[in-house]
């Protein structure tokens, strides 16, 4: 009896000892995870801090986190777009509002990490020399209900001014400068490279996304069903995206060239891209992306429910989406609980 005790005593020691091991090794980072899986196809598009990923591919980030991933640029948003609602990519950087859109059309996604938000990027530009001037008057937008919209709009709205008070025209940012030198419109949204091509015209900037930061915001999004049954996979590819960008943080001048001969854009275009957004890191996403509980624009759940209000109230959504089922800040927190005992 003494012996069988004895033994029992050591099996349940054994066992409370793995028990113990596994939290402390793993700090929350180790999800059930459905093996024998092909790698997660994951879309670039031809916006800069996208190409965060190269670094973390062309660096070995991806390698030494085992991130089983494929990443594709794709030179046209639309088609990457396209391509995710197809099945084709079962992940992208994409504009939180497009994001919103396809989630309410079926196609199940969750938000895992805010990449970036425009600052100098994007911009009101017109004949006029303040905003405020527009009242009354034509301005321009490319697509009506679209992001750029909305833009628009939470540019009116930080000076005082509604939908209500000026009249909108569907024109392509390209065509922008054109409509406003011709007076079809005063002013217009648009981005590089129109925004310097206005000011080669002798038009003005009326406001710029760091007026209104938060507002056209770029996300990494996978299909809801690859963070069900892959999270260790969705984990991993954040850790070494995070890792990439605090590299670029001290080695910018490498990192710039590793962006450029990936992704065919000369170093000037990159320079120009990193310098009109905010590339955000681990501790903004904690602090104010995923922060459910922060009423301002820069959180994922309060321009979210924003956009979700302006595309509910136009018919875009069927019905108001739960911003807290698409939203995911369960990997930002493991990693932070993470950095935080480090």
């Amino acid at each position: 009896m003494r012996s069988e005790s004895i033994g029992i005593k050591l099996c349940l020691a054994f066992i409370l000892g793995i028990v113990i091991m596994i939290p402390c090794s793993n700090l929350n980072l180790a999800y059930p995870q459905v093996s024998g899986k092909k790698p997660i196809n994951l879309a670039l598009t031809l916006w800069v801090p996208n190409f965060i990923a190269y670094i973390a591919q062309e660096k070995g980030y991806f390698d030494k986190n085992n991130a089983d991933v494929n990443i594709t640029l794709v030179q046209d948003y639309a088609n990457a777009v396209r391509g995710y609602d197809d099945g084709e990519y079962d992940g992208m950087f994409i504009v939180y509002s497009d994001a919103l859109i396809q989630d309410s059309e079926g196609i199940n996604t969750k938000v895992v990490y805010n990449i970036d938000t425009s600052y100098y990027a994007d911009a009101i530009i017109g004949s006029v020399e303040n905003l405020t001037e527009v009242k009354g008057k034509k301005v321009g937008v490319e697509g009506i209900n679209s992001f750029s919209h909305i833009f628009m709009l939470r540019s009116l709205e930080n000076v005082g001014l509604s939908e209500e008070d000026v009249e909108f025209a569907n024109i392509l940012g390209k065509d922008i400068p054109d409509a406003i030198v011709n007076g079809r419109i005063v002013a217009g949204h648009v981005y590089e490279p129109f925004i310097t091509e206005g000011i080669k015209k002798n038009l003005n900037i009326l406001s710029t996304g760091a007026d209104i930061p938060g507002t056209i915001t770029n996300v990494l999004v996978f299909r809801s069903y690859i963070v069900d049954q892959r999270p260790q996979d969705v984990m991993n590819i954040i850790k070494s995206l995070i890792e990439a960008k605090e590299d670029f943080d001290k080695n910018g001048t490498q990192d710039i060239e590793i962006m450029s001969a990936e992704s065919g854009l000369n170093r000037s275009l990159i320079e120009e891209g990193l310098n009109n957004v905010k590339f955000l890191d681990l501790d903004y996403n904690s602090k104010y992306s995923m922060n459910s509980k922060l009423n301002e624009s820069i959180s994922l759940y309060d321009s979210g429910n924003s956009i979700a209000k302006f595309y509910t109230e136009r018919g875009v959504f069927s019905e108001y989406p739960n911003i807290e089922n698409i939203v995911d800040p369960g990997f930002v927190k493991d990693l932070m609980t993470k950095k935080n005992l480090q």
